[in-house]
């Protein structure tokens, strides 16, 4: 009769804290995903440097 009470996993999940290792498993993929830096290569830096060289030769021109 108590056992009426708990509650049924109906989708078959696997819950991360039944397990000790697979709460540890749990933990450690949501930190690895937010220590991630995003990374700026040289063709985004080139682009960038290139519209604010861009920008200045039209502000420079703007002003003669």
């Amino acid at each position: 009769m108590a056992d009426q009470n708990v509650p049924q996993n109906v989708d078959n999940e696997q819950d991360p804290g039944a397990n000790t290792q697979m709460f540890r498993a749990f933990v450690n993929e949501g930190a690895t995903e937010t220590t991630r830096d995003p990374k700026i290569n040289g063709r985004v830096l080139a682009v960038i440097g290139a519209a604010v060289l861009l920008i200045a030769v039209i502000a420079a021109i703007a002003v003669l």
